[in-house]
């Protein structure tokens, strides 16, 4: 990805000190990488929520995301709050972690965040590193743990300096249903062990016909 939870709290994302990545936008599939040996470092600031409102259905948490036309199957797991005032991911890259303390895909209202390390030290690169390719209008498919499917279709894919991610915006209670993939990239900078960037996917639901 916590001994306890306040309201509000503030929470950053703790993602793994990623191995060297292709320059952003436009770039190739992932080329072979050293090995990483930097430790975890603090990426963004997400936004306070109050952890002790009371949700006003019980959550489905999502289990798999899948987009066939990246290779990209992974399993989800809910996520929290670390130590520290960091949002706890697995340390597995092949494993992504869905804030609990945000909407799931079948939530009325709100974005669905779902994040995954790039790579980490002792595992090969993860599929969320294939975000940057996905072109829009690709198809995500997410599997609830009740046995639901909700699609959704690509309409982003950016990145973002990790001092200027619209948290405000990609965290939403409010005003959309987008789902939002995360992961870190851009340029790596082997003195602090840190990708400059996130790349964020955003994808919007849609009925299967």
């Amino acid at each position: 990805m916590i001994p306890r939870l306040i309201a509000p709290i503030v929470m950053i994302f703790a993602l793994s000190a990623c191995a060297p990545a292709p320059a952003p936008a436009g770039a190739g599939a992932p080329s072979a990488s050293p090995t990483p040996t930097a430790a975890p470092t603090p990426l963004v600031d997400v936004p306070i929520v109050d952890s002790a409102i009371a949700p006003s259905r019980p959550a489905v948490p999502p289990v798999r995301v899948q987009v066939e036309t990246v290779g990209i199957d992974m399993e989800v797991v809910p996520v929290g709050v670390e130590s520290g005032g960091f949002m706890e991911l697995p340390e597995n890259p092949a494993i992504a972690g869905w804030y609990r303390f945000g909407p799931d895909p079948w939530s009325p209202d709100g974005n669905t965040v779902v994040s995954a390390h790039i790579d980490a030290p002792e595992y090969p690169i993860g599929p969320f590193a294939r975000l940057r390719d996905l072109a829009s209008g690709a198809e995500v498919s997410v599997t609830g743990a009740d046995g639901s499917t909700a699609a959704y279709r690509v309409v982003s894919v950016t990145y973002y300096p990790k001092q200027d991610l619209p948290t405000e915006e990609l965290f939403a209670r409010e005003g959309t249903q987008s789902l939002v993939l995360i992961t870190c990239g851009g340029a790596f900078d082997r003195n602090t062990g840190r990708y400059a960037d996130n790349v964020v996917a955003v994808a919007e639901p849609y009925v299967q016909e």
